[in-house]
């Protein structure tokens, strides 16, 4: 499908991941959500019904979308032969996108996160699953380390604003 041919609810739900992902949860308003979607806030509250509960689908989609890269299996068989660490998921934008968004919104939004986390078995099966292997956790570091990377580079080239012109 196209974008023109999605339905209301996968236009929302597509906006609200690109802001979300940007700017975060609380940098993000349903307005905002709306204008991207090209639809009324009306529309997002009869389909989702509150921020929180968007927010909460978008937390849990990227999070599988991150389980998966990482358990791809290339992955780990060039990290285990102790080669140079240079597998596709460093290349792989999204993933590097969806891991800077949960190390922000972690640091940013502690308790709200921890809340999600302890309602939502989801999405807490997801976190544990991330972050119960050494393997991952030495993968999200270097996807946070490229991502930083290119913020430092593009600020040191000076565009106006590094961060959002690395999660573009």
């Amino acid at each position: 499908m196209t974008n023109t041919e999605l339905s209301t609810e996968a236009k929302i739900l597509e906006a609200a991941n690109s802001i979300f992902l940007q700017f975060g949860y609380h940098g993000t308003t349903v307005q905002q959500i709306a204008t991207k979607a090209g639809v009324n806030t009306a529309a997002i509250h009869y389909y989702f019904r509150s921020k929180e509960n968007i927010y909460s689908i978008v937390l849990l989609n990227n999070l599988s979308l991150l389980l998966e890269a990482l358990n791809r299996i290339e992955f780990y068989s060039v990290h285990k032969t102790n080669a140079t660490f240079t597998p596709d998921v460093t290349q792989n934008i999204k993933a590097e996108r969806i891991a800077w968004f949960l190390i922000n919104e972690t640091r940013t939004n502690n308790q709200f996160i921890r809340e999600m986390i302890r309602t939502n078995d989801k999405i807490s099966n997801l976190i544990t699953s991330i972050f119960s292997y050494p393997e991952n956790l030495e993968i999200l570091k270097l996807l946070i380390n490229r991502q930083f990377s290119k913020i430092i580079n593009q600020d040191l080239l000076g565009k106006s604003d590094p961060i959002e012109q690395s999660l573009q």
